[in-house]
């Protein structure tokens, strides 16, 4: 009788967890982070706000500011601003359907005209692993989620951020060793056939002299 009732209990919890995802169709009242893992260490992390009925996000300026910085990354003891990874590239759009996983794309909605504003940052990743963060204080939740490149036929993993929570660390695609022996291998001989074409020319230079 203890188990179904505590069964009970984790379904209904997990029901309430579940509820707000399904909002993301229209009028989603989180950012929708996508994080794209590229070949070699590469990452794409996409963050888009709804304005055109987002309570939270009233206008363009409101989905600029919360853009800004959604997240942070944490490398070791300390979070460092997506800003700090460069500029953003910022794009205004009416696609969903690119920007959230297709669970949470209510089919009622799939018709209607969004407003959606996307910053991008683009980077490779000196860890093996990423760990995003939400700092505390932040007003939008931030549903994260990833898409393997390499495998797209994989279903997305996502988790939904709140302000003070961090991510399970997300693994990259890192270079395979062979990749980097053979671009080290194929530098080498650059180097040594370049080195090799000069003193051969040194060398002439002096008999004619």
């Amino acid at each position: 009788m203890m188990r179904l009732a505590r069964s009970i209990l984790i379904l209904a919890a997990g029901g309430a967890v579940l509820a707000p995802l399904c909002a993301v169709g229209h009028g989603a009242e989180f950012l929708s982070a996508k994080l794209t893992l590229l070949p070699d260490a590469e990452v794409l992390l996409e963050v888009t706000a709804d304005y055109g009925s987002n309570p939270l996000i009233m206008d363009e300026a409101a989905a600029l500011d919360a853009l800004a910085d959604p997240v942070c990354l944490r490398e070791h003891d300390t979070l460092k601003p997506l800003s700090a990874l460069g500029p953003a590239k910022i794009t205004q759009h009416q696609n969903w359907a690119d920007y959230a996983p297709a669970a949470y794309l209510p089919s009622s909605t799939e018709g209607e005209a969004h407003a959606l504003m996307t910053s991008a940052w683009r980077w490779h990743s000196t860890e093996p692993e990423i760990v995003f963060e939400m700092p505390k204080g932040k007003l939008h939740d931030v549903l994260l989620w990833t898409h393997d490149a390499t495998h797209p036929e994989a279903p997305p993993k996502w988790m939904l951020l709140l302000a003070g929570d961090r991510s399970r660390p997300i693994p990259i695609q890192q270079t395979p060793w062979w990749r980097s022996w053979m671009a080290a291998a194929g530098a080498g001989g650059l180097i040594l056939l370049s080195a090799y074409f000069v003193s051969r020319n040194f060398t002439w230079r002096q008999r004619t002299l």
